[in-house]
C-alpha cells in the first residue's frame, strides 16, 4: 500500500465525523490533511433558549507523510509547537473542556530510538486546574512497509481504527 492510498482511506473514514481540510499549513508545517471534530453538550431550562450549562469537546487530527529516513521526533520541539499553537488546538469556544490533539505520521521503517521517543511522549495541559479544560496529545506512527503502528499511551485506543486499514 502506498502512503497516498492510506492517507485517502483515512480521510474517507474520518469525513463522516471530522471537518477535513487537505494540505493544511500550521505554523509553517505542511500537513497532508487536518480534521477537526467538535461536540457540544448543553443543559436547558424549559426551552432551548435558556441554557444553564454547556461544554464542548474538541479533537484535532493532523496527518503528515514522510520518506523513510526523514522522520525524527524531539519531545521539546513538539511540546513548544503545541504550546505556540494552543489557541488553534483548544478551539475558539469559551465553554471548551477537553481537547485532544492527534498527530498521525505515515512513513517507512522507524529507528528504535524514535519508537521509544514516541512511546514515552506525553503532553497534558490543564487550564485553571482543569476547571477551564485540558488538552491531551496522541502520537500515532504508521510504518507502512512493515504494517505496524507505534503510538504513545494516549493513542492506544486508536490502534484498532488504524489497524483496520491493513486488513483485507
Amino acid at each position: 500500500m502506498k502512503t497516498q492510498d492510506l492517507t485517502e482511506k483515512i480521510v474517507d473514514k474520518l469525513t463522516s465525523s471530522f471537518d477535513i481540510k487537505k494540505n493544511q499549513t500550521l505554523d509553517g508545517i505542511q500537513y497532508d490533511f487536518s480534521g477537526i471534530y467538535t461536540e457540544e453538550t448543553s443543559k436547558y431550562i424549559l426551552s432551548k433558549e435558556m441554557i444553564y450549562d454547556s461544554f464542548s469537546n474538541n479533537e484535532t487530527v493532523l496527518c503528515k507523510t514522510f520518506e523513510e529516513s526523514e522522520f525524527s521526533i524531539d519531545h521539546d520541539i513538539l511540546k513548544k509547537y503545541i504550546i505556540k499553537n494552543l489557541s488553534f488546538f483548544k478551539g475558539k469556544k469559551e465553554n471548551q473542556m477537553s481537547s485532544m490533539i492527534t498527530f498521525v505520521y505515515i512513513g517507512g521503517h522507524l529507528s528504535d530510538i524514535d519508537k521509544d521517543k514516541i512511546k514515552k511522549f506525553k503532553f497534558h495541559k490543564s487550564f485553571l486546574f482543569g476547571i477551564k479544560g485540558w488538552i491531551n496529545t496522541k502520537i500515532i506512527y504508521i510504518d507502512i512497509l512493515n504494517k505496524k503502528i507505534i503510538t504513545n499511551k494516549m493513542g492506544k485506543k486508536d490502534m484498532a481504527f488504524f489497524n483496520s486499514f491493513f486488513k483485507k
